[in-house]
C-alpha cells in the first residue's frame, strides 16, 4: 500500500477539477520553495485499525494551500474539502478508500515570510486493501 498522502495526491490529480500536477504543483510530504501556488498533502498519523467483518486501515491526511491570493487559496481548499469530503468505494494505488471526510474545517495558518495564504484542511480515512 501507498502512504495515504500519495494515494489522496493521486486522487486530486485525476480529479477533473484539475487541482494539479503530481511534482509540479502538487507534492506529497515536502513543499518546495516554488512554485508559489500549491499544495501538498502530509500524512499525520491515524487512529488503530477497526475491525468488522473487514479490517479498516484509519490514516489522517492534511492538505496544505499556499496562494498568492488569500481568496484563490480559500477557494481551491474549500473545492479540495468539497471533492474529497465523503469521497467513498474509490480505489488508488492498489488500495480502497472505502469513505473519507473532512476532520476539521479549513483553517487559516497565516502568511508565509513572502506573504504568501496558507490554509490548512484534515482528513480522517477507512482504507483497506483490495
Amino acid at each position: 500500500m501507498n502512504s495515504p498522502a500519495v494515494d489522496i495526491a493521486n486522487i486530486l490529480a485525476a480529479s477533473p477539477f484539475s487541482y494539479g500536477i503530481v511534482g509540479t504543483d502538487l507534492f506529497v510530504s515536502r513543499e518546495p520553495l516554488a512554485p508559489v501556488n500549491c499544495t501538498t498533502v502530509y500524512d499525520t498519523g491515524g487512529f488503530e485499525p477497526e475491525s468488522a467483518s473487514e479490517v479498516y486501515d484509519r490514516p489522517t491526511i492534511m492538505v496544505r494551500i499556499r496562494n498568492s491570493s488569500y481568496t484563490a487559496g480559500y477557494a481551491k481548499v474549500q473545492a479540495i474539502k468539497t471533492t474529497l469530503h465523503k469521497l467513498h468505494e474509490t480505489i488508488s494505488g492498489g488500495t480502497r478508500y472505502v469513505a473519507i471526510w473532512a476532520q476539521s474545517d479549513i483553517l487559516f495558518i497565516g502568511y508565509d515570510d513572502s506573504n504568501n495564504a496558507l490554509f490548512t484542511i484534515n482528513f480522517r480515512i477507512h482504507r483497506t486493501a483490495t
